[in-house]
């Protein structure tokens, strides 16, 4: 089963410096995206089965500077990925909501509100805070 694990850093710099320890870690350069613009983030996130919520706070997370990093990898690796992301001072997905509430940000409560539902091989969506951890079952090759 492949895992899907998304975080938010602070600077391109922060998310480009947890790529390149990811990589020494062993995870195939191909199977990690940082996004720093956030042009298409937010769908290309809820394909991937991040919660609709979850998927326009790490766009305005882009928008206000910080930068998205995306790791594919297999269940085994999960924690080893997680640990350096933490390292590498991966931000608190639901402190950055709340902060950003505070200062009158509104597309999050809406969003909220209209979680999207998981699609049928989203086995489960586990994680607050720094990391999002999706699970999912790939069976048979991808579809063009």
């Amino acid at each position: 089963m492949t895992k899907t694990v998304t975080s938010l850093f602070h600077t391109d710099q922060h998310a480009a410096s947890a790529a390149k320890h990811l990589e020494q870690a062993g995870i195939p350069k191909d199977e990690i995206d940082i996004w720093s613009t956030p042009h298409n983030l937010a769908p290309l996130l809820e394909d991937l089965g991040v919660s609709r919520a979850d998927a326009y706070a790490y766009a305005e997370g882009v928008i206000r500077g910080g930068s998205v990093v995306i790791v594919k990898c297999g269940a085994a690796e999960v924690g080893q990925v997680v640990g350096i992301l933490d390292q590498e001072g991966v931000l608190d997905l639901d402190e950055q909501r709340e902060s950003w509430r505070s200062e009158g940000w509104v597309a999050g409560e809406a969003m909220d509100e209209a979680r999207s539902a998981p699609s049928d091989d989203l086995a489960d969506d586990l994680g607050h805070g720094r990391v999002r951890i999706l699970h999912r079952k790939i069976e048979g090759p991808a579809k063009p």
